[in-house]
């Protein structure tokens, strides 16, 4: 996880994929400075248009395309991006060899992105804040081999059908459940980027149970 100025970064240990929260000036250095290479990022979340948070955003899309970056970029922000983005693309005769999936976050909203969830919060009335909250999946309990072999049950597929919390009818009748064979689940990462967090009663709420809050 990258922490700098109005920006960070979370990379996934597991896809290499990298969610780059606000692009101000300067934030290629940043990322180099850091040996994050930026065909990596797939998606940029923005959680406003002001100036110090965008500025580096056509920087960034622009080398993209110079480094024959080809995988979509999926883009969140606030109502307002996409005009943005086609001025600045129209102004600076700029094109792109990839696709660019904008997401207009006008209202609570979930996106579910591989392993996390994403919800989105607009905390003013005009929706030009938005207050991002980072949600890992839940992550399933350790099969309990032990216990399953106390019911003569032997590995093969039907551990893995138990896993699934999958039921069976043993031959004597008794029904048994997956569900009593896993461990009970354990509750996944919360990360809250506090971008706006002067005067917004919301954004303490949204704190309760987060396990990373970063302040940018």
């Amino acid at each position: 996880m990258l922490n700098s100025p109005l920006s960070f970064l979370i990379r996934c240990s597991q896809t290499g994929k990298v969610w780059l929260f606000n692009c101000p000036d300067g934030c290629q250095q940043i990322l180099d400075e850091h040996h994050i290479k930026i065909n990596q990022i797939n998606y940029i979340i923005l959680t406003s248009l002001k100036t110090q948070v965008i500025s580096g955003l056509m920087g960034l899309l622009s080398s993209l395309s110079l480094n024959g970056h080809i995988h979509d970029i999926h883009l969140y922000g606030p109502p307002g991006v996409t005009a943005y983005l086609n001025l600045a693309r129209k102004y600076s005769q700029t094109t792109f060899r990839y696709r660019i999936q904008i997401h207009i976050s006008q209202q609570t909203h979930i996106y579910k992105c591989n392993q996390f969830y994403i919800y989105t919060y607009p905390i003013n009335k005009w929706g030009t804040c938005i207050a991002y909250v980072f949600l890992e999946q839940e992550k399933k309990g350790r099969f309990q081999e032990t216990k399953a072999k106390t019911y003569k049950l032997m590995p093969g597929p039907i551990y893995g059908n138990l896993k699934l919390h999958k039921k069976y009818i043993l031959p004597d009748g008794t029904i048994i459940s997956g569900k009593h064979f896993t461990y009970t689940y354990s509750q996944g990462i919360k990360i809250f980027p506090l971008a706006e967090y002067y005067g917004y009663r919301f954004n303490y709420e949204l704190i309760d149970n987060t396990r990373y809050i970063i302040a940018i």
